[in-house]
């Protein structure tokens, strides 16, 4: 599958014309479903802002301390908090863990000490998931968990990913409800701003906006240099998310 772990190995993360043919139109499908889209108007309550415990949850946000931005950070905590309502409201069964530890690494691969180290990589996603393998290999996890959080992490820069895939679905759908805005009408004011609250935005459209562009020149071949390059700067500036 175009952009899982293993298309990543094999392609070092650079689209073909067939793939980037496969995006564009990936895209149009999006934009025209979005048009049409109803307003869900998810349901949340108190509970869903505690993030699950587990000694690997523990680990792995000791690890994002050390490593990530602070508007990173707080990036990656309400991709969890996005997601996981999305997963109740549409009645997705997924691995809490898995979806935590997906949620909290799936952006390593744009931090310093954990970018760029690859020389057959050309692609943050996927070198976040070779970075996260690394990681979880030395905390004992199971391979197929593992694999599990490596492919969530290396397709949530596609446009759309099937919901049999849990993991990767809710990672996507909840990412790009914090960056782009996309699904943001199903969230309620009141839980959007208590999201906020616990996790400040921190100026993160102009951070990310940073990333993303030397991300695009560095790897023009990438799913994020042909995102960029069509459009992704214009969501990303659109998003309603006060800063």
């Amino acid at each position: 599958m175009i952009g899982d772990f293993n298309w990543g190995l094999k392609t070092k993360g650079n689209l073909t014309l067939m793939a980037k043919l496969y995006f564009a139109y990936e895209a149009i499908i999006a934009k025209r479903n979005a048009k049409n889209a109803k307003i869900s108007n998810f349901i949340y309550n108190e509970n869903d802002f505690i993030i699950p415990n587990s000694i690997l949850i523990n680990q792995t946000i000791e690890f994002l301390k050390d490593t990530h931005q602070d508007f990173l950070i707080n990036h990656c905590f309400r991709t969890y908090l996005f997601g996981n309502i999305i997963g109740q409201n549409e009645n997705i069964k997924f691995d809490k863990e898995i979806f935590v530890i997906a949620s909290l690494m799936h952006d390593v691969g744009l931090v310093k000490n954990h970018q760029f180290k690859n020389p057959n990589c050309s692609c943050f996603a996927i070198e976040g998931a070779i970075e996260t393998g690394i990681f979880l290999e030395s905390h004992n996890l199971k391979e197929d968990k593992i694999k599990r959080i490596q492919d969530a992490i290396s397709l949530h820069l596609n446009i759309k990913i099937p919901s049999d895939l849990p993991e990767a679905y809710l990672l996507n759908k909840g990412a790009a409800v914090d960056v782009i805005g996309r699904d943001l009408k199903n969230f309620n004011s009141e839980f959007l701003n208590k999201t906020i609250k616990y996790y400040p935005r921190l100026n993160f459209k102009e951070e990310m906006h940073h990333l993303m562009k030397h991300q695009s020149n560095e790897r023009p071949q990438s799913r994020i240099s042909f995102l960029y390059k069509n459009g992704f700067p214009y969501l990303l500036k659109k998003n309603n998310f006060e800063e």
